[in-house]
């Protein structure tokens, strides 16, 4: 379909959805002001080419996007009578662009000094070409991987062996707990890296001059995107408003919540995306510490801008550190029992994947 096609057949497909009652709480942004309508149709149209996309690749019916009224930023999808709907509040595109902007990565060449010659090299030769925008490819990696998982959840929810109803929000839920869904978490977060690998390796196609060195660096910051974005809810800043953000980290745990810990999420998808980078592209020989220095360094970068003064990352470093063994664990087991579930084990073997 062509862009205008995949519009009205989404906002067709979501107004009528909406007088069923499918479809609630619908955010209008029509008569804001320019620049919030700006923002609002550049990540409508983004989700909505990204829904339809994958729908047309997964032979999936029923697919549709909205914006939901909600001033928090969360992301969700759902199946309600047989419709597959994925839905971003109205608080996502405005708080991410924001905590996007430009000004926080202002610093991140500096990466480039704790590396070797040829990559402090392409990482200059990154910041010098014209059609790559270091910012915009971090937010693009970024919704990217919201999107992803997703719509991962969309296809959990249609190989499940019965018939019902779903609803998965990204935003913790503190009154429940179900190990079946940390499961299809620690999937969809598995999924979603995967995908960002995917669409690195496509913008880097796009770069007139080409190197291993260079795809390496757009590895990197695009998996720092993927941490920075789950420490953006770690820290407990992804919801404030005003730029004097305030640390409220998460306590570490375990088996509690909607969520696994976003430092067990972080763990799963660092290390999942290492493992497919080094299967995919040995030409690279990428190296796990060196990997791992670089994200971690791009995110202090970030963190120490947009949060100055509260030595934001070493909240993290400490936590990682001292709950090591507990998120090795229990990631191990939550592999253990997603290669197990059912749901999971049809998805893999649709692509092939052998368990």
């Amino acid at each position: 379909m062509l862009q205008n096609e995949i519009q009205k057949h989404m906002n067709d497909t979501k107004e009528i959805l909406t007088k069923k009652g499918i479809i609630k709480n619908v955010f209008d942004y029509q008569g804001l002001d320019t620049e919030l309508i700006n923002i609002y149709q550049h990540f409508e149209k983004k989700f909505q080419e990204l829904c339809q996309s994958y729908a047309d690749a997964f032979h999936l019916d029923n697919c549709v996007f909205y914006i939901s009224n909600n001033n928090s930023c969360n992301a969700f999808a759902a199946k309600i009578e047989n419709h597959n709907i994925i839905a971003i509040t109205n608080g996502y595109p405005v708080l991410i662009k924001d905590k996007f902007d430009d000004k926080f990565f202002s610093n991140s060449l500096f990466i480039a000094f704790i590396n070797e010659k040829s990559i402090s090299e392409a990482y200059c030769d990154l910041h010098e070409d014209q059609y790559f925008k270091f910012s915009e490819f971090v937010l693009n990696c970024s919704v990217k991987y919201t999107f992803s998982h997703e719509f991962r959840h969309i296809l959990q929810f249609n190989s499940f062996d019965i018939f019902k109803d779903f609803l998965y929000a990204e935003n913790l839920d503190k009154n429940s707990f179900d190990m079946k869904k940390h499961a299809w978490e620690f999937d969809a977060d598995r999924m979603a890296s995967f995908e960002v690998i995917k669409y690195t390796f496509r913008i880097y196609r796009n770069l007139k001059n080409r190197d291993n060195e260079k795809l390496k660096c757009m590895f990197y910051i695009a998996l720092a995107s993927i941490v920075i974005t789950k420490n953006l809810f770690y820290f407990g800043v992804i919801d404030q408003i005003t730029q004097d953000y305030t640390i409220n980290k998460q306590d570490f745990y375990t088996k509690r919540f909607s969520h696994p810990h976003p430092l067990v999420r972080i763990h799963n998808m660092v290390e999942h995306s290492y493992n497919n980078i080094k299967h995919d592209f040995p030409e690279l020989e990428i190296d796990f510490q060196q990997l791992l220095n670089n994200v971690l360094g791009i995110s202090r970068l970030y963190f120490n801008n947009l949060i100055p003064g509260q030595n934001a990352m070493q909240n993290y470093f400490e936590d990682a550190s001292r709950f090591a063994d507990d998120i090795n664990e229990y990631n191990g087991e939550l592999y253990d029992f997603a290669i197990k579930d059912k749901s999971i084990k049809r998805l893999l073997k649709k692509r092939g994947i052998k368990l």
